[in-house]
């Protein structure tokens, strides 16, 4: 449980019985550097700035609130918690021994479990957990709920520092949540965490099903595509099993113009009337925050856009991004969203609420807000001209912000038909599951099985560079296309997620086989699976569910040389099951190897 006192440090954590875990000193970091807090009896001062510290103990986890207060027209840069390593119960921060779950703000950054060392320098954006070690139980630092600006969490010269990323003068006073907490176990402290985090999510859903545009079609989508898809999915019997069909990036005039364009029924209605007829929830795409510098907005009402720090429109690449603390601002994306919704959709992807845009964001035409505020009101205009019942999936944006409007969230980056995609996309699952059912119903990127085996398509994917996959470089698109055994690798993961389950082959392309494979993808698990070595393995190599009745267990091999079956010591599986992919029956003993690049996906 938290306390704070007026020591040197400030913020104390320790067990039911009193043993310390950690102390930490509170620290607001401004133009003039960073300020250490005092605490003298219920004052806080960091600086010139005052703050208020409210601690509380629920369900194992604890709150730590920080509200701020304004100084004058100071301008905070952040406001953070700092606990040292190798002290009480908290690991040495700079030793290969220590592993920590991180969440990367970027793409392409670390994200997933990581083992640190000397030259640890790791940015996270919601939590950074600890593993146990022999002496220390798992330990947990996130953010605490919906927030005005983006939290923000480092390892790095040996500190932990966990707080927010402010970066703008207060004119109100502001709260900054976070909670904290510990348990023996790593996934149980996890699932403490999501179910604090619950409070503040929207009722849940069942997972959505369906096809998507995206992975086979890309921009090149045509309505005359969809309209091929749709009877093929009703040909293979597939009605039944999906309920959406969603025009992913394509069918626009522009980011920042969501019109159809000329490939596209000339209105939405009639785009969505197609899908309907055809059996089908018709579902769209769609990029909010943006504004491509050639749509009309973009020229005419630079006025909407975002401010940089030079005070003309922030960009990124051609995009502007709009000012959501303006009323024409969001009436203009409630406008868009309303007659989407007229039209007939109920199924929105949100896209692109990336950190690269987030970066550039600086002046707003309301002040009181941040980025994650700024954000929030946007998604809380769709979420008003949508309605309650349409389903709104968040793909990218940050957790401050889309919590408790998001129905589902995207858990990975963009997955294709490539090993190096498959594997970075594991372990960003594997790290995200203890949301699943709790902030929202995670998206594990879509199922697709198209390759040699499974379809007689001489182009299986668009046009790309071809180049080897390299340890220590980017994995995009990178390396051969991926095989059937290694496809079944993800779609395991898929299917052990619990989670959305989206098709985005070319269906009316795929073989028998290929549409053999997919269907097995059903039905869907009641909840997700425990990837039970998260800590001990790169990747974890064995994943733990229920259908309800039998358990499932996913047994993956990442390595490029056959590996055992065996689970490490202390982990509990079952011996034996019937592979759903092949029918085989599967028996684990100490002499038991599974192939290189193989998953077998076990039901008990």
């Amino acid at each position: 449980m938290l306390k704070l006192d007026g020591a040197e440090y400030g913020i104390h954590f320790q067990t039911a019985d009193g043993k310390a875990l950690w102390h930490g000193r509170l620290l607001c970091r401004d133009d003039d550097g960073e300020h250490a807090a005092t605490i003298t009896g219920e004052a806080v001062q960091a600086g010139p700035w005052a703050l208020t510290v409210a601690v509380s103990t629920a369900a194992g986890i604890d709150t730590l609130r920080l509200e701020v207060a304004p100084a004058g027209d100071r301008r905070l840069h952040a406001v953070l918690l700092e606990v040292v390593g190798g002290r009480e119960a908290v690991p040495d921060l700079t030793s290969p021994h220590t592993k920590a779950l991180v969440f990367s703000p970027k793409a392409f950054g670390p994200d997933g479990v990581v083992t640190l060392g000397p030259d640890t320098d790791l940015r996270s954006r919601l939590a950074v957990v600890l593993g146990k070690t022999a002496r220390t139980p798992a330990l947990l630092w996130g953010l605490g709920g919906p927030a005005e600006d983006l939290a923000l969490f480092t390892l790095h010269a040996g500190r932990l520092r966990a707080g927010f990323d402010v970066n703008r003068a207060l004119t109100v006073s502001t709260s900054f949540p976070l909670l904290v907490g510990s348990a023996p176990e790593a996934l149980d402290l996890l699932d403490a965490y999501g179910k604090a985090l619950a409070v503040f999510a929207r009722p849940r859903s069942p997972a959505p099903t369906g096809w998507n545009t995206w992975d086979y079609y890309a921009g090149a989508i045509t309505m005359n595509d969809v309209r091929r898809e749709m009877a093929a999915l009703r040909d293979a019997g597939m009605t039944n099993r999906l309920h959406h069909v969603v025009i992913d990036m394509g069918w626009e005039q522009t980011w920042g113009e969501w019109v159809p364009n000329r490939r596209f029924p000339a209105s939405l209605r009639e785009l969505a009337a197609e899908i309907t007829a055809a059996g089908f929830s018709p579902g769209i795409w769609m990029s909010p925050l943006q504004c491509h510098r050639f749509a009309p907005l973009g020229r005419h009402r630079q006025d909407l856009l975002v401010r940089g720090d030079d005070g003309f429109p922030a960009l990124v690449g051609p995009y502007g991004m709009f000012d959501f603390t303006q009323d024409d601002a969001l009436h203009i994306i409630r406008h868009w969203c309303g007659e989407m919704r007229e039209a007939g959709f109920r199924f929105f992807k949100l896209d692109t609420l990336y950190a690269e845009y987030l970066e550039a964001m600086s002046g707003y035409a309301d002040p009181r807000y941040g980025k994650a505020g700024v954000i929030r009101r946007g998604l809380e205009a769709i979420r008003q001209a949508v309605g309650a019942e349409s389903h709104i999936l968040n793909c990218g944006g940050p957790v401050e912000a889309a919590l408790g409007i998001a129905d589902s969230s995207r858990a990975t980056l963009d997955i294709h038909t490539f090993w190096g995609h498959v594997k970075a996309n594991a372990s960003q699952l594997a790290g995200r599951l203890w949301q699943h059912g709790r902030l929202w119903t995670v998206d594990p990127d879509f199922a697709i099985a198209r390759c040699r085996q499974t379809s007689s398509d001489p182009y299986p994917n668009g046009l790309y560079q071809r180049r080897p996959l390299t340890a220590g470089q980017s994995h995009w698109l990178a390396g051969d296309e991926a095989s059937l055994p290694e496809l079944q690798v993800w779609l395991s993961l898929v299917f052990l997620s619990a989670g959305s389950v989206f098709l985005s082959d070319s269906v009316a392309r795929l073989t028998p086989a290929g549409l053999a494979v997919l269907a097995k993808l059903f039905p869907a698990l009641p909840e997700a699976a425990r990837p039970l070595d998260l800590f001990l393995n790169p990747i974890p190599r064995f994943w733990l569910g229920s259908d309800g009745r039998r358990q499932v267990l996913g047994i993956f091999n990442w390595s490029v040389e056959d590996a055992s079956a065996v689970a490490p010591r202390g982990i509990e599986v079952p011996s034996k099951g019937v592979d759903i992919w092949t029918g085989k029956k599967i028996e684990i003993g100490l002499e038991t190897r599974i192939k290189p690049r193989t998953v077998w996906l076990l039901r008990v």
